[in-house]
């Protein structure tokens, strides 16, 4: 324990003097709440708090985010309750910690236990997000201490991780936490298929390392010095990528080499040059930086041959690098984290507690909408709206504006006139056409995928009962 509190101070040295003498305080505070207590692994139950709070750390976490990572299950698992943190530490802490503490298990069914603590995670961390970012850290701190457990509880457990936890990761930065995650949860559920994908990956990465050096080397001959900073190189998470083979993508389209320009405009320059001295392979060019994917991801992608390997390519600014190695806490000094909630899960959870019977339904609507892959639908002025993949004009219309789609007559799919309840495909163009009074009724119910288009066409559906 004492080890883990040295490295924690350690990693914390970021924080003001003012700062590491509060955090202090409250690992004091948290070690006498959880005296006596240990966990399966036979040491002092204060060890995990601690370690989700150096796991944090290591994100440049703020003060707030690391006090109550040392107190997320201070009110679930001892004596002191919320008012007595909210009295202490205030009312952030006590929010957040409120939405890290798991109902009293009752006479819950294991599946609806789970789903109701799943919605209210996500019911308060759509207003502060970083309860999704300690709740993460604690389950990559649980996935590191896993192998103690029986197989029957590893198996659930890891397939969670994957199907949730690890998506959530994704979407708000936190890639490292992400890639161990994945990489934990394969291990636990299919050990052999995951040491040998290891293995592949292993032998492939000496290929590519060669043309990754050649590539390197050739595009230094240019004039670069001025808007280069660093270029490194990695793989996606290894489930992601045994993934993709399996739908028959490459070896190659795991790894992608990141080049950190000067700035956004800059990013242009250096694809000039790259596309000037490699041969480039057609449609692979994706900008993110004039056509917004991510709001806090500016770069633009490509990809070209070296020696024959087919290399993907990622132009990013400085500040885009800054985000893909500190996640949310890159960008929270300079935009609260309401907003930054907002921005990063969008209205797919509100939209879906407005409309679930329950919190299992809730889950498998915000599983849909959140956490499976997207696709990218262009207007015809090319602004992008992203779709969980398998949504239709009808879901298209109502996240571009729920007020035309109300009224929508018909739609044109890459300038063909296309029935509704078409389902789109990636990189569709979807241009709407409407009459001047409302056209949605109940019909389009069993066609749409979104939580959004449900609620929006539900409303106009039990308005006009109510009017009839």
């Amino acid at each position: 324990m004492k080890e883990v509190k040295e490295q924690l101070l350690h990693s914390c040295n970021y924080l003001e003097e003012l700062e590491m003498e509060q955090l202090k305080k409250v690992m004091e505070f948290a070690e006498k709440a959880h005296l006596g207590q240990t966990r399966a692994t036979g040491e002092p139950y204060i060890v995990h708090p601690l370690e989700v709070c150096l796991i944090l750390s290591e994100y440049k976490a703020d003060l707030t985010t690391l006090v109550c990572s040392l107190l997320h299950d201070v009110v679930e698992d001892t004596t002191i309750d919320l008012k007595e943190i909210e009295n202490l530490f205030g009312d952030d802490v006590s929010f957040i910690v409120d939405g890290l503490t798991k109902f009293e298990k009752g006479s819950f069914e294991k599946e609806e236990y789970s789903a109701i603590n799943m919605e209210k995670l996500l019911s308060y961390a759509i207003q502060d997000i970083r309860i999704a970012a300690i709740k993460l850290a604690d389950r990559l701190h649980n996935m590191r201490t896993l192998a103690i457990k029986r197989t029957e509880k590893k198996i659930p457990y890891s397939n969670e991780t994957l199907l949730f936890f690890s998506p959530l990761a994704e979407r708000i930065g936190l890639f490292t936490l992400q890639r161990e995650l994945e990489e934990l949860a394969f291990s636990y559920l299919h050990p052999q298929r995951y040491k040998q994908f290891k293995e592949k990956i292993n032998n492939y990465t000496k290929v590519f390392e060669e043309s990754y050096k050649e590539f390197i080397t050739k595009l230094k001959k240019e004039d670069t010095t001025n808007i280069i900073i660093k270029s490194r190189w990695i793989n996606i998470p290894l489930f992601q990528g045994y993934n993709l083979l399996s739908e028959g993508f490459y070896l190659s389209d795991i790894f992608t080499v990141h080049i950190t320009i000067n700035s956004p405009f800059n990013c242009y320059t250096a694809l000039g040059l790259v596309h000037s001295n490699f041969e480039t392979m057609p449609d692979q060019f994706v900008d993110q930086i004039a056509i917004e994917k991510h709001p806090f991801i500016k770069q633009l992608k490509t990809k070209v041959r070296v020696a024959g390997i087919p290399l993907t390519i990622v132009l990013q600014d400085q500040q885009t690098q800054y985000f893909y190695q500190n996640g949310i806490f890159a960008i929270l000094k300079s935009i609260d984290s309401t907003t930054l909630s907002s921005s990063l899960l969008g209205s797919s959870i509100p939209f879906a507690k407005s409309i679930a019977n329950n919190s299992i339904a809730f889950c498998e609507l915000v599983s849909l909408e959140l956490f499976h892959k997207e696709m990218e639908i262009y207007t015809p002025k090319m602004d992008i709206i992203k779709l969980p993949v398998n949504s239709n004009i009808i879901d298209f219309a109502y996240a571009l504006n729920p007020n035309m789609a109300s009224k929508m007559a018909f739609a044109k799919v890459n300038g063909k006139v296309s029935s509704l309840q078409t389902i789109l495909k990636d990189k569709d163009i979807v241009e709407i056409h409407i009459k001047n009074k409302i056209t949605a009724n109940a019909k389009w119910l069993h066609f749409v995928k979104t939580s959004k288009a449900v609620k929006e066409i539900t409303d106009i559906v039990n308005d006009e009962t109510n009017h009839a």
